[in-house]
Order: C-alpha cells, then sequence, then structure tokens
C-alpha cells in the first residue's frame, strides 16, 4: 500500500510527491510515545519494512530525548516528510543559546545507527522571526529497506 500522492510531470512521467506532516506538541517526555507510533504508522503506510519502521520509532525516541532538554518555550516541532523511498524527520525546539550536541555521546551514536543520515543544526533567530534564541533541530532520514550505515 502506497500513500504517494501521484501526478503527471510535464514529460508525461508519474512524479510521486510526498505526504508532509507537522506536529507541534509539549516538550515533555510524555508526548514521545505518541510521536513513536505516529512515525511507525506513517512508516507502515509508505511499506517500510518491520526493521525500518522499528529504527524510526527508536530515532525519534532518540531525537526527542537529545532535545527535550534545551526546550525554553515548551514546545516540540516535528516535521516528517513521507514516501515511499524514504521518510526526513525533523525534530526542533527553541533554546536560549546555541547547542552543539556531543557526536561521541552514546544518543548521537545510536542515532547514527538506526538512520541512513542523522544531521543537527543550530540557527540565530531574529527580529523578523518574532522569536528570540535558537532554533536546534535534529534531522534523520531513513531510506525504505536500506539498512542503516
Amino acid at each position: 500500500m502506497s500513500n504517494d500522492f501521484s501526478g503527471t510531470g510535464d514529460s508525461g512521467s508519474t512524479v510521486c510527491t510526498p505526504m508532509v506532516f507537522q506536529v507541534r506538541t509539549a516538550a515533555i517526555a510524555g508526548v514521545i510515545p505518541t510521536l513513536r507510533t505516529l512515525l511507525a504508522d506513517l512508516a507502515m503506510r509508505q511499506d517500510f519494512d518491520l526493521d525500518s519502521v522499528e529504527d524510526l520509532r527508536m530515532a525519534i525516541d532518540e531525537a526527542c530525548g537529545l532535545l527535550i532538554p534545551f526546550s525554553s518555550d515548551g514546545q516540540l516541532d516535528c516535521v516528517v516528510t513521507a514516501s515511499s523511498a524514504e521518510m526526513i524527520v525533523t525534530v526542533s525546539v527553541l533554546s536560549p543559546n546555541p547547542v552543539l550536541l556531543d557526536a561521541d555521546g552514546l544518543g548521537w551514536q545510536l542515532l547514527t545507527a538506526l538512520v541512513t543520515a542523522v544531521r543537527q543544526s543550530t540557527i540565530e533567530l531574529t527580529e523578523k522571526d518574532h522569536k528570540q534564541g535558537h532554533k536546534l533541530s535534529i534531522e534523520i532520514t531513513r531510506h525504505s529497506g536500506v539498512a542503516p550505515r
């Protein structure tokens, strides 16, 4: 079963547009099981194999666990881009200070073992963003049916 939205491109070939979901929730550990379940459901709907689904469940758990302690406004944002080929999940919080997560830490090492690619970013927000501080993000990518690196 695939839930990609399909259309025809200019050249007549079929184009699959990924589904994008955004969730804003409280930055507390109690919401992580809900995000895990949401992500697993999306992955199953995109025909990811069971190992990939479980890897994504553990990865979102770890990404949220790494960022929640830094949330200054008590909110956690999660954006999921899902297609039959891959899922890209970006988890973000607002922090008063820039943070660089320890790439040698256990949590980061677990993330890199579970997904195809992982990266972190810190963006300083300006007055035009109507917020002050830094947006801390972890982006994880998991390709369908491909063993993590």
